[in-house]
């Protein structure tokens, strides 16, 4: 049986001679803890900055890739009756008596049609694997 996130856990730190053994006083805990703040505070104002500009630069991108959003989707809808036309042409070439180049009009148009539904998906596969990249 797995190990259930909500199971105690120990965890051995050292002897209790050992713990009794180091003392600290209030001013060492004090000068230990100011400093770690203070540059606490220093790196919390840095990734504030820098992630208000990524934000900021995020916004812009998907701005300028949502823009062609309605050109995409008209293209992926012509996609359609535009494969029907060009299958509509293989048969009756096929009809006309060239076998060979009527099958392979539908055979493309069947490819074309496929591919222009998989563009959208495939583009949005890449614009995730340039903005990891470009981290």
């Amino acid at each position: 049986m797995g190990m259930s996130i909500f199971a105690p856990k120990t965890v051995t730190v050292g002897s209790v001679s050992d713990f009794l053994a180091r003392k600290e006083t209030t001013q060492e805990v004090t000068r230990k803890f100011i400093p770690a703040t203070l540059s606490t505070l220093a790196l919390s104002q840095f990734a504030t900055t820098a992630s208000a500009a990524n934000v900021a630069e995020k916004a812009v991108r998907d701005t300028v890739v949502h823009a062609f959003d309605p050109l995409v989707e008209m293209l992926s809808a012509m996609a359609y009756p535009v494969g029907i036309l060009m299958m509509t042409a293989g048969c009756l070439v096929i009809m006309s008596g060239n076998k060979s180049k009527g099958l392979h009009l539908i055979k493309l148009a069947a490819i074309g049609f496929v591919g222009m539904q998989f563009v959208p998906g495939i583009m949005a596969i890449l614009m995730e694997v340039g903005s990891a990249i470009g981290k």
